[in-house]
C-alpha cells in the first residue's frame, strides 16, 4: 500500500499541540559568578547554600555527560546518563560522542530498545541571546525518543519534539518537529522520506 508524503506529513503534530514548553531565560554574557547564581535560580536554588548545591550539581552533571561521551561501553554510558538523569528504558544502546542536554538531561526520555549510533546531540533547551527576545522565545522542552528508534550517526535533535516508535533519523539531520512511527526521515529541517513496513516491506511515498 502506498502513502503520501502529505498523508504522513499530516500525522505530524505541531509540538504545541503535546509538549508543554517551560518559558526559560535569555542567555546573558555574564562572568562565573553571576552565570551560576542565575543559573542556579532558573533551577530554583537561592540563597548561599542553595547556590553551592547547585554549584556541586551542575558540575558533576557536566563530567558525567563528558564520562559518557568518552567510555568505551554502551551499558555504561546508559549508566551515566540515568546517574544524570536522563529517562532510559531497556535495551537502549547510546553510541560514541553523544551528548545529552547539559542543563535539563531530566526532560529527555528514551525508550526501549532505542539507539543513538554516535556523535548526536540531544537538546532539551532552546535559549537565544537577550538580544533575540524580540524575534525568538526561549524555552525548555521534553524531548522523546520511542521505542525502537533509530537516531543514526551525527544527527541533532531539538527540544520539544518527539521521535515516533520505530523511525529512522538518516545521518546528518536535524530534527525539529515530530516523527510519526515506523517513517524514514532525513533532512535539514527533517522531512519524511517514507513509511517503514516493519514486517519486511517498505512502502514507497507517492510523488
Amino acid at each position: 500500500m502506498n502513502i503520501s508524503k502529505t498523508d504522513l506529513e499530516d500525522k505530524v503534530m505541531s509540538k504545541s499541540e503535546h509538549i508543554s514548553k517551560k518559558s526559560a531565560p535569555y542567555t546573558k554574557i555574564e562572568n562565573l559568578g553571576s552565570r551560576y547564581k542565575s543559573s542556579a535560580q532558573e533551577h530554583g536554588y537561592t540563597g548561599y547554600l542553595g547556590y553551592l548545591r547547585y554549584f556541586f550539581r551542575f558540575n558533576i552533571n557536566f563530567y558525567l555527560n563528558i564520562f559518557a561521551m568518552l567510555v568505551p561501553y554502551s551499558g555504561l554510558r546508559v549508566t551515566l546518563h540515568r546517574a544524570r538523569g536522563v529517562k532510559i528504558g531497556k535495551n537502549v544502546m547510546i553510541g560514541f560522542n553523544v551528548t545529552i542536554d547539559n542543563i535539563y538531561p531530566y526532560l529527555v526520555t528514551i525508550e526501549d530498545g532505542a539507539s543513538l549510533a554516535g556523535n548526536n546531540l540531544i537538546l532539551a533547551h532552546s535559549k537565544p541571546l537577550e538580544y533575540h527576545k524580540n524575534v525568538f522565545k526561549s524555552y525548555a522542552a521534553p524531548v522523546i525518543i520511542k521505542k525502537n528508534a533509530w537516531v543514526t550517526v551525527g544527527v541533532i535533535v531539538l527540544a520539544g519534539v518527539t521521535i515516533g516508535e520505530g523511525s529512522v533519523i538518516a545521518a546528518n539531520s536535524v530534527v525539529d518537529k515530530d516523527v510519526p512511527s515506523n517513517c524514514l526521515a532525513a533532512g535539514n529541517p527533517i522531512k519524511i522520506i517514507k513509511e517503514l513496513d516493519i514486517n519486511g516491506e517498505n512502502k514507497g511515498v507517492k510523488q
